[in-house]
């Protein structure tokens, strides 16, 4: 084979060197490529459109975009536009932004109106040098005064549970009469505030606990009603203590119920289990007892194959199975019966 033809795969160009033996070939190098642009992909997002758009509404698109408010800075500008009107923003919009770097912060300038322009002539003149006293003194008190003024045009947000501040979400649970827990989530904050007045007309019902519990959990709970996870001691049935049977007090099964969290018990930390306790006392009838039930495990199927050096211990961790075998040996028979012999040659 000539020269000519071995490099026919990679248009006659001779094959790249590798002297430090690292073996990276272009294909690899490309998906690496591929992969770091993806995860930068994840974090960073084009910076939206605000010009034209009131503060409201600009903070609420770049929140559906993931930005923070505290990276939001905001700038006064006298304009003739009303106010509160985003006229300008660094960076300009399709430049992208990193979510991970609270370095990079997005600026907007509002349209505002001076203060100067309801006084007398008087004092809206300028000096030689083009200075207003005045106007200076004004424009200070009005950046201090904007962020009242913002609070007070858009009050009606503040009695939204999704749009709230964070720190007000306490304040608006106490309307409803509902305690949050600081160990809850954001998330799951606003979403029981949200449905404390439906879940109040569905208190003491099955549909309530369950909307209140899938709420918490994240997961759709099960309500089995009349019912109790043990049938009690009976001789030849259930009568094993702690398997089967456990020492409690009479339980009737008209006033009791099961719920089932769809969950492993090992994938729900302590602290949630007691929220999950206090969660279904406070919205159970008083009358009623119930039992809380977590999803078990899969059984993984064991392998008994003979591995020496890891299961190779016969009658331990190996056993002989097979319709045929259990007429030779019974690991549960001892030594009487059906005990396989080893006879030595």
């Amino acid at each position: 084979m000539s020269e000519s033809e071995g490099n026919s795969d990679n248009g006659g160009a001779p094959p790249e060197e590798d002297p430090e033996g690292l073996g990276l070939s272009a294909r690899h190098r490309e998906t690496t490529l591929e992969q770091i642009k993806k995860s930068l992909a994840l974090r960073e997002v084009p910076v939206p459109q605000l010009v034209g758009y009131p503060i409201h509404k600009a903070r609420k698109i770049l929140s559906l975009a993931g930005v923070a408010p505290e990276r939001i800075r905001l700038r006064l500008s006298e304009g003739p536009r009303e106010r509160g009107t985003v006229v300008a923003q660094r960076p300009e919009p399709g430049r992208q932004l990193d979510l991970q770097d609270p370095s990079q912060r997005i600026e907007l300038t509002l349209s505002d109106r001076s203060l100067l322009d309801l006084l007398p002539q008087l004092y809206q003149r300028s000096d030689l040098t083009g200075r207003n006293f005045v106007r200076d003194l004004l424009q200070v008190m009005q950046h201090i005064q904007f962020q009242t003024d913002a609070k007070l045009d858009n009050l009606e947000r503040f009695f939204d549970a999704h749009e709230c501040p964070p720190e007000f979400l306490d304040y608006l649970a106490s309307w409803v009469a509902l305690t949050l827990e600081a160990g809850w989530s954001e998330a799951k904050r606003r979403s029981l505030i949200t449905k404390a007045v439906e879940l109040y007309h569905l208190r003491g019902t099955p549909r309530g606990l369950r909307v209140y519990l899938r709420i918490f959990t994240g997961v759709d709970p099960q309500i089995v009603e009349n019912a109790w996870p043990f049938e009690g001691f009976v001789v030849g049935i259930s009568s094993t203590v702690g398997v089967d049977t456990i020492l409690t007090h009479r339980v009737d099964r008209a006033h009791s119920f099961v719920v089932k969290i769809p969950l492993p018990i090992d994938e729900v930390d302590a602290q949630t289990i007691l929220r999950i306790h206090r969660i279904v006392e406070q919205e159970k009838p008083v009358h009623t007892e119930y039992y809380l039930v977590f999803a078990e495990h899969e059984e993984e199927e064991y392998d008994s194959a003979i591995t020496v050096g890891v299961t190779s211990t016969v009658g331990v961790d190996t056993w002989i199975q097979g319709d045929e075998a259990s007429a030779y040996f019974d690991p549960l028979g001892g030594d009487e019966g059906g005990a396989m012999e080893f006879v030595p040659e």
